[in-house]
């Protein structure tokens, strides 16, 4: 006779404890659990979303770590010299101890979201007939003046050995029936050998972003792919709003309110970024390395608190000068800033102004060949075009 429970008796259990109880059963290795398949029934019904999001997402990253686990052991296995296969072994022990680790502080990283926005489910109200036509951004419509969606807008970001080019382009997209804008974002690492200058490509992604007839500008996805050695590596970040679950969510409000916040974004494993709003009337501190070169904030702008749980303790403020835009991003490293920093040096209406000196660029051919290369619809001049 089976000794296995019957459906039934399983469904009274799980109504009986609460999904904290029922996740405590997973051992550590992350082994599936009896009745996996009805964990669905201990799940609540709104209240509690949030905290029972982060406890599947737990179990989820736990049984991905208990795959790598079995999948480096079977490895070890063709390993010839016992010895080899010994070190193979810790080496393999030693990375599962250490996921163990990394999913348990993603885990403590949503949950301090979910304190932060409440355990309610995340169901924004967005009705394309809500969104303005990106076309209009800048002529009959009034840009967001946090993150102005207008074609041509770009910046320029400086950080330690990096340049990164943000530019809005010409192209509107659907994505999920709203009409975002189509804004290229690349991020090149500079490189000097013997006078030498040239820009290799770390990112290379294509966000897409829409404005609310409200003012506010929701984030609707991004393609992006990291480069390493001049090839793609990973597609990591990349989500489409109203594709596989992935949801837009505010990037920047119009009026924002100091003490309230919003969810960036939420694609399950990807996307899942928070804003709380800090202040209206900030200036970057010493410890940030003090106020914007180019576009000083002198008590003006925007302050943010930008946080991601897939990356426990860090987070950044960020700096929106109204009518320019975001213009610097500080990191901090478990509350304390850490000295590194992203900031906007130039702004311009078009892809010209690289030519600005004060945009700092080594070698401005050299970076428009770079865009050239890796964005050649949107960031190559027609044939014909200086």
């Amino acid at each position: 006779m089976s000794t296995k429970p019957s459906r039934s008796l399983f469904a009274r259990l799980l109504s009986a404890s609460t999904l904290t109880g029922l996740l405590a059963l997973t051992p550590a290795l992350g082994q599936d659990l009896p009745g996996l398949d009805l964990v669905d029934a201990a799940l609540p019904a709104g209240a509690g979303a949030c905290s029972a999001h982060a406890q599947l997402m737990r179990l989820a990253c736990n049984n991905d770590r208990r795959d790598d686990y079995l999948v480096g052991l079977a490895n070890c296995a063709y390993v010839v010299a016992s010895e080899d296969q010994r070190d193979c072994r810790d080496e393999v022990r030693f990375e599962r101890d250490e996921r163990r680790n990394e999913c348990e502080e993603v885990f403590d990283a949503r949950m301090e979201i979910c304190e932060l926005v409440g355990e309610a489910r995340f169901t924004p109200e967005i009705e394309a007939d809500d969104f303005v036509d990106p076309e209009d951004i800048g002529d009959s419509v009034e840009p967001n003046p946090y993150w102005p969606l207008d074609a041509g807008h770009t910046h320029v970001i400086l950080a330690d050995g990096e340049v990164t080019v943000v530019t809005n382009t010409d192209e509107v997209r659907d994505v999920g029936g709203l009409p975002c804008r189509v804004v290229r974002d690349l991020v090149f690492e500079v490189e000097i050998e013997d006078g030498e200058v040239s820009y290799e490509p770390i990112e290379v992604t294509q966000d897409w972003y829409a404005q609310h007839i409200d003012g506010d500008v929701y984030y609707c996805g991004e393609n992006t792919y990291e480069i390493e050695d001049g090839l793609i590596d990973n597609t990591d970040g990349s989500f489409a709003h109203d594709s596989d679950f992935a949801l837009a969510g505010v990037l920047v409000r119009r009026f924002p309110v100091p003490g309230e916040g919003d969810r960036q974004e939420m694609a399950s494993d990807e996307a899942e970024d928070y804003v709380e709003y800090l202040d209206l009337a900030a200036t970057p501190s010493a410890a940030e390395g003090g106020d914007v070169a180019f576009a000083p904030c002198a008590g003006g702008c925007l302050r943010t608190f930008e946080a991601n749980p897939h990356d426990p303790g860090e987070s950044e403020n960020k700096y929106y000068l109204p009518g320019t835009g975001f213009v610097l991003a500080t990191k901090f490293e478990d509350g304390e800033p850490t000295g590194e920093r992203e900031e906007v040096t130039c702004v311009g209406d078009s892809l010209e102004v690289l030519d600005d000196p004060a945009c700092g660029i080594d070698d401005v051919e050299a970076l428009r060949e770079a865009l050239c290369v890796w964005s050649p619809e949107d960031l190559c001049p027609d044939d014909g075009e200086d």
